[in-house]
């Protein structure tokens, strides 16, 4: 399954994104692990709140690697 990010570009799974931490105003980078009909989720580092794993809309990421 492909999607389209808030630029309008493919995104498939394996594609490096970034993307506006929840509930915070940090700016995370991420690889695509699964794509569904509307969200991804994203693989990350360790951040504040504990996640390494985050689910996005389509719209909320911007891919900036491939």
């Amino acid at each position: 399954m492909v999607g389209k990010d808030f630029l309008g570009k493919e995104i498939t799974i394996g594609c490096e994104v970034v993307f506006v931490q929840l509930g915070y105003r940090n700016l995370l980078v991420g690889k695509v692990e699964k794509i569904t009909p509307k969200t991804l989720i994203i693989k990350h580092k360790k951040t504040n709140d504990g996640n390494t794993e985050t689910k996005q809309f389509h719209d909320q990421v911007v891919v900036i690697g491939g």
